[in-house]
């Protein structure tokens, strides 16, 4: 028996166990959601929940009066900021504005928290499965919020093996002829102690690299180093050189409060430097690889708990890239 879950008329996709998360959802959105039982050849009538997701919520330096309502300004920049010819509308002075209003949920210490009360966003697409820990972990731009060391290169490019060449992957170089490693990883992530997560993404490499480690490592509050608790996931793993090959590993958090995925290249063969390509990179909470599907924070237009700036004129601001986010008092 599975289960058919549903937003409104359209299918999400079907699930075997009895809970699943749903992502893409934007904020301050009513939706209607529903589940059917399945068992291959009849469907079960649907139950369904009515639901409305909180707003995006801001922290403005400045003591104002919960429960009221506030109004803050839009806008989208574009010179400097995006290639030429992608430009969202506008000039100069900002594209796309409007006023939005938002309710303040509190004031603690002359800093107020606001909750925009309706979606910056005017579509999202709407999926299963568990929400994704890593930002920007699939056809990256760039390597935001990922970081190479050992004097490793690390890009993102494009490769005949992964989408046909139609999206990017990231790229682990080792220059090294002494066999010595090269690595990248992602930011701290919070997680739960004593909880299973699962580890997912798709790899492949070069005929030069020597073999490939995959780690979890972390660190208890408080402490100061980078890590201070090893889980190696993938231990000396030689993937396909023909084609990208998928990957899903579940571990125990046990006494990690913080931690980060690290991926290693671990030298080369013959004095030829050697890469090891890595793609659609997951991290969910429970014991299920779902597909992968971006961190809320690469799809919300200003990101969820943003401290406002202010500005010298008194006003305050958030950006993220070219939007931007104003507050008059």
């Amino acid at each position: 028996m599975s289960y058919r879950i549903y937003n409104g008329t359209q299918l999400l996709g079907d699930v075997n166990n009895k809970s699943t998360g749903i992502n893409g959802l934007l904020p301050a959105t009513s939706y209607q959601l529903g589940v059917t039982n399945y068992n291959g050849n009849r469907e079960s009538s649907k139950a369904t929940i009515n639901v409305k997701t909180r707003g995006i919520r801001l922290i403005i330096p400045t003591s104002l009066t919960v429960n009221s309502t506030i109004t803050l300004n839009y806008q989208e920049y574009s010179l400097g900021l995006v290639p030429i010819g992608t430009e969202p509308a506008g000039m100069f002075g900002g594209g796309n504005k409007r006023n939005i209003q938002a309710k303040v949920i509190s004031v603690d210490n002359g800093k107020s928290t606001v909750e925009l009360l309706e979606p910056l966003e005017s579509s999202s697409t709407v999926s299963i499965g568990g929400i994704n820990l890593l930002r920007n972990s699939g056809n990256p731009k760039n390597i935001d919020g990922w970081q190479n060391t050992n004097g490793s290169i690390l890009m993102a490019t494009k490769h005949p093996y992964w989408k046909n060449n139609q999206e990017n992957l990231f790229l682990l170089i080792n220059r090294s002829t002494n066999g010595s490693e090269a690595t990248f990883g992602s930011g701290v992530i919070k997680v739960d102690r004593n909880t299973d997560y699962t580890l997912s993404y798709w790899a492949f490499e070069d005929s030069y690299v020597l073999n490939s480690d995959t780690y979890f490592l972390g660190r208890k509050n408080g402490e100061t180093s980078n890590f201070t608790i090893v889980k190696q996931l993938v231990r000396e793993r030689k993937y396909s050189g023909g084609h990208a090959e998928y990957v899903s590993v579940t571990f125990n958090t046990g006494d990690i409060d913080e931690g980060y995925i690290r991926f290693d290249n671990n030298g080369n063969s013959g004095g030829n430097q050697s890469g090891l390509y890595i793609a659609n990179i997951k991290l969910e909470k429970g014991t299920i690889a779902t597909d992968w599907s971006p961190a809320p924070e690469d799809t919300q237009y200003i990101v969820d708990n943003t401290q406002m700036n202010k500005l010298q004129d008194g006003s305050f601001a958030a950006f993220n890239g070219y939007k931007a986010i104003y507050f008059n008092q």
